[in-house]
């Protein structure tokens, strides 16, 4: 088996088992509209982020993260609490040749709750430390 392939198994298990604790899943577009990237990340973005032009679209932006996807989808439903999940590659340059690649899957999960914000975060790192306790 193939390092991809056993990421993506442990993605899709993740995935499952955040959909198990009551996620919605996200869909996004890979090509993300520039103009709401750097309006939420600044122009330091469009350094770390592939960009082109798309001539109905104007100018496009791969993935960087699931963060404006996830958020827009909350923001649309508007479900209070909301729970979310997303899998996917994102994409980010890299200034130098390291361990992390350019082109990589993300896998997460987001739990909003105004009401609670604490009980909220304690949930995540309550979920996140069982899926990640060693067998």
């Amino acid at each position: 088996m193939t390092a991809k392939v056993a990421i993506r198994l442990e993605a899709e298990t993740l995935f499952a088992a955040f959909r198990a604790a009551g996620a919605q899943p996200v869909e996004a577009d890979i090509l993300q509209p520039a103009e709401t990237l750097l309006d939420l990340y600044g122009e330091d973005i469009r350094a770390r982020a592939y960009v082109t032009a798309d001539p109905l679209r104007g100018e496009m932006m791969l993935r960087p993260d699931f963060t404006l996807p996830v958020v827009q989808a909350h923001m649309a439903h508007g479900a209070d609490p909301a729970r979310y999940c997303y899998m996917g590659e994102v994409f980010r340059k890299q200034d130098t040749t390291g361990p992390r690649a350019s082109e990589y899957l993300q896998v997460g999960f987001e739990l909003f709750d105004r009401a609670a914000p604490e009980a909220a975060d304690a949930q995540v790192f309550a979920l996140f430390a069982r899926l990640l306790a060693p067998l």
